[in-house]
């Protein structure tokens, strides 16, 4: 089987830079990674699911993001971030529902909610990349 190189090519630089400026979000570092590795769940990266669960446990998160609906231990603020992250992952499915954006910029405001797009945005293209690439 032929491999792509992830890394080849001037779009992986932009996209570096782009996750750089990502990484000044004001949001807590555990919660981003979370977002990370949720996105990468949905999306079926495996690579990406292995070095966001590793970088959320090192930042002390011990929570089950596959279940942030149910675990009572996610904030509300926590849920509409988590709800948003999927909503924009998901997106071929429709829009973001006016619900789902509503609730994340009422719990942690609008600069925060449009980080929340992103961070979002910037692990997705990440997916794809990785997962094109067949990285493992």
């Amino acid at each position: 089987m032929i491999k792509l190189d992830p890394f080849a090519g001037p779009g992986f630089a932009a996209l570096g830079a782009l996750a750089k400026a990502v990484d000044d979000v004001d949001l807590p570092a555990g919660l981003v990674e979370l977002v990370r590795l949720r996105c990468s769940q949905l999306n079926g990266c495996a690579y990406c699911v292995r070095l966001h669960t590793d970088a959320a446990t090192a930042l002390g998160e011990t929570r089950d993001v596959s279940s942030w609906r149910a675990d009572p231990a996610f904030t509300d603020a926590e849920r509409a971030v988590l709800a948003l992250a999927e909503a924009v992952t998901l997106i071929h499915d429709g829009h973001v529902p006016d619900t789902v954006l509503d609730a994340a910029i009422r719990e942690v405001g609008a600069v925060r909610a449009q980080q929340v797009v992103w961070v979002t945005s910037v692990v997705n293209a990440y997916n794809r990349l990785a997962i094109s690439a067949r990285l493992t």
